[in-house]
């Protein structure tokens, strides 16, 4: 999502040229450097914002599970708490978990959990 990591180091280093390509292989989420290069032709990185002449390409080569199988996985975890904190629709995610039955909640960025 390039916010971290070496492509801090690459990215800078070969956005300059349009023949080089960035190759974006998961889900970008909105409001990172990654989601804003893919819809803006820009991003900030380092805390600069970066106009990328690159060629930048979406894959979805994502390690995730799909919503299946993270739902048949959670199956598992009926008498657990659940606290969901990745990705874009966290509360969403968690209010459907809280209807099927689930203890689940989203955390706000900042809150603290007391986990007993």
């Amino acid at each position: 999502m390039l916010s971290g990591g070496p492509a801090m180091t690459y990215v800078p280093a070969i956005a300059d040229r349009p023949v080089n390509t960035i190759a974006m292989t998961g889900y970008q989420v909105e409001g990172t450097p990654g989601r804003d290069l893919l819809e803006t032709g820009s991003a900030e990185i380092d805390g600069r914002v970066m106009p990328v002449s690159a060629q930048v390409e979406a894959y979805d080569f994502s390690a995730h599970a799909d919503r299946e199988g993270v739902l048949s996985f959670l199956d598992a975890y009926r008498d657990s708490r659940l606290l969901i904190n990745h990705g874009d629709r966290c509360e969403s995610f968690a209010r459907e978990l809280r209807a099927d039955g689930h203890d689940a909640s989203a955390p706000t960025l900042g809150e603290t959990v007391r986990l007993s």
